[in-house]
Formats: C-alpha cells, structure tokens, sequence
C-alpha cells in the first residue's frame, strides 16, 4: 500500500502535460476577451476550491497494475484531500498535503506516515507547487506573464522557469487551457482529453500520466466533479496507528 501511495503522490505532483486532443463538451464556457495567457490564467480550476467526487484511477508500474477510485478535496490557497479506495469501496488511503506538509493515513496496514513538502523536493525532486499542472493549469512567476504568444494552428508556445524546474508550455488557444506541459528532465508527459465545461470552467475527463524516469503510468477518468467547491478541509490521524517519519 505505501508503494502505491507515494506512487501516487509523486506521479501527481510530477504532472506535466503532452499534446492532447482537446474536445470541449457544454455551452457554457466563460467569455474570455483577454490575452491567450490571460485567459488561460482565468480559467486556472485553483482559482476557486473544487471537489473530485468519483475519479478512477489506474497505476501501472513494473511491481504490476492497481485500480482504484479515488476522490480529491482542494481548498485555497495550498490544501489537497486525497482518499484512495478499492473498486469495493474500502477505503486504503487518506493523503493530505499542503505547501509543507505531508500526511498519510494508510488504513490497511494502521500507519501514519508524516512529513514535509521538502521529503517529496529532496527524494524525487518535485514540489507540492506543481499539483495545479494536474488539472491543465497554468503556472507562471513574474517573468513569464506578460509573455507574448503566437498562435498557429490553434497553439502557442512558450517557455517559463518555475522554482528551479524548467516548464515548456503548449496552449490550446481557442479553449484557453494547457495542452503540453513538459519538463524532460524528469521524463513527463501527461495527455488530457474530452475536457467539459462545470460553471463555466474547463475540467479534463481524461488525464494520462506518464513517467519514463520512474516507469509509471496513471491514468485517471474524472466521472463527478463540483466546481467552485467552499468545503473546508480537515485531516484526522488515525487513532492508534504506529507513526512513521518520512525522511
């Protein structure tokens, strides 16, 4: 269960993204009049608070394949809630995280696993700041947000440092989202498709994750979600369970 978990973890917070096929789905997207960056900044989904209610979840790794659903909780500015269940409904897993802190209930085996943001920085070299990327946000820093893009057959492209990792962006111009996020050191991609539209912003059904460095896929089908979501997040240990420091 720990190795799914961090497998997990780790393959979320590597997210970048490749080229997709974007379908969007609804009518009633948000009317966006700024610049393709601008626009694709306003439509960021951690914007607001947002809760996955059912996401189905598959993780292939060299130890073999695992399938779970899994429901996802985020509160601004930097809170994540991440349960992890069997296809029966048990639950195995309850993740926490913030900007420096990380929680796992491991329901199966009665542990508390602990630590801080900078475990996952200093054993896998990511950071709980790349999440928003999971959900085809955009993440800039001042010098890349007034970028100018050219936009040619439907995409544009452009190239941001953040926090020591070197982001290469694809956008879809036409529904402002992020079609290609890539960052090769860590041998990323991430594929979204069949986006739609949930009060007038723009979720990928489908999310594709791949990791060549770590020889791991998930893959991740939204089936319910509410957006903007203004639930509060809280995380119990589990009463009893024999607590392990990550370090």
């Amino acid at each position: 269960m720990r190795k799914i978990i961090f497998t997990f973890i780790v393959g979320i917070m590597l997210s970048g993204c490749s080229v997709t096929k974007n379908r969007v789905t609804g009518d009633n997207a948000k009317l966006l009049t700024g610049t393709v960056l601008e626009n694709a900044e306003i439509q960021n989904i951690t914007n607001n608070g947002f809760f996955i209610q059912r996401a189905e979840i598959e993780i292939l790794t060299p130890g073999g394949r695992e399938k779970l659903i899994g429901t996802i909780k985020f509160e601004k500015p930097d809170k994540y809630l991440i349960s992890l269940k069997s296809r029966t409904g048990i639950e195995g897993a309850r993740i926490y995280i913030t900007k420096d802190t990380i929680l796992v209930n491991d329901r199966i085996n009665k542990k508390l696993y602990s630590g801080t943001a900078e475990y996952l920085k200093l054993k896998y070299g990511v950071s709980q700041n790349l999440l928003p990327l999971l959900f085809g946000d955009v993440i800039l820093n001042a010098e890349c947000e007034n970028v100018s893009i050219k936009c040619k057959d439907n995409k544009g492209r452009f190239n941001c440092p953040f926090k020591g990792v070197y982001l290469n962006y694809i956008i879809d111009c036409e529904a402002s989202k992020t079609s290609m996020v890539s960052f090769g050191e860590q041998g990323v991609s991430m594929k979204y498709d069949n986006y739609f539209v949930l009060n007038t912003f723009m979720i990928p059904r489908n999310v594709d994750f791949n990791s060549s460095r770590y020889d791991t896929s998930i893959k991740i089908k939204i089936a319910k979600a509410e957006y903007p979501w203004n639930g509060n997040i809280s995380f119990v240990p589990g009463k009893g369970y024999e607590l392990i420091e990550l370090r």
